[in-house]
């Protein structure tokens, strides 16, 4: 079996995302940020798309789903990380913090977004609670859902918000 050497300028364009998930068209357009290519911005995606399933076998990506994302995102894991330490050790950090300020700050606007749409939700629950009364059990289920997804969304928005803080 063939041994997997992972293209050593797409690692550091994953790495410079750290522990961040990131898109395909993210990864594109920090590639063509940090390196000269004669290749469209259609190619590079491509290209860099055509390593996602191998660099996720790997264990050098994991890829995340679920109802937080609608697309595919991925995260660089430690071993990816690591990898690029020992390849590059005593290189400086590719982008720092700030250069994801703007990122965070979207991912916080999206979180405040779900909020407010899940207290909606939960207004409409109530008052078909009041209407239906004989739905009661099953809405007090729905609406004990909403409150825990609730909860985690606060902390998810807390710890973006503690995140830009320490930027300032």
């Amino acid at each position: 079996m063939r041994q997997f050497t992972p293209h050593p300028d797409l690692v550091k364009a994953i790495s410079s995302f750290g522990e961040t998930p990131f898109r395909v068209t993210m990864l594109r357009d920090r590639y063509l940020e940090l390196f000269s290519t004669n290749r469209t911005k259609n190619e590079v995606r491509r290209w860099a798309h055509s390593f996602m399933r191998t660099f996720v076998k790997h264990g050098l990506l994991i890829e995340l789903n679920g109802t937080e994302y609608n697309v595919a995102h991925y995260m660089a894991t430690e071993k990816l990380l690591g990898e690029r330490g020992t390849e590059q050790s005593g290189s400086k950090d590719v982008s720092p913090l700030y250069n994801y300020a703007s990122e965070i700050q979207k991912r916080l606007q999206a979180r405040q977004k779900d909020i407010l749409i899940s207290l909606g939700a939960t207004e409409e629950l109530e008052s078909l609670r009041k209407e239906f009364p004989e739905m009661a059990s099953r809405i007090d289920s729905k609406l004990h859902d909403l409150r825990e997804d609730n909860v985690r969304t606060l902390g998810k928005i807390k710890a973006l918000e503690t995140l830009l803080a320490t930027h300032s």
